[in-house]
């Protein structure tokens, strides 16, 4: 029987670090004062988060 090995390689620091962002980011809702995650990129919390309908292929909205 032939055996045969599986080769893998290491992530760059570049390639498998994850975005971050600043620190003692607060909420953009004036009324909220929720601390935002280092790994959140947008301005508010998921609480005031704008809803968003996400698009949908092949099927029609009534």
């Amino acid at each position: 029987m032939n055996e045969t090995s599986v080769v893998g390689y290491r992530f760059d620091s570049e390639e498998g670090s994850v975005r971050r962002f600043a620190h003692d980011r607060v909420c953009a809702s004036t009324e909220c004062r929720t601390r935002l995650s280092i790994y959140n990129d947008g301005e508010f919390c998921a609480r005031h988060e704008p809803m968003t309908t996400l698009r949908t292929r092949g099927v029609k909205i009534a």
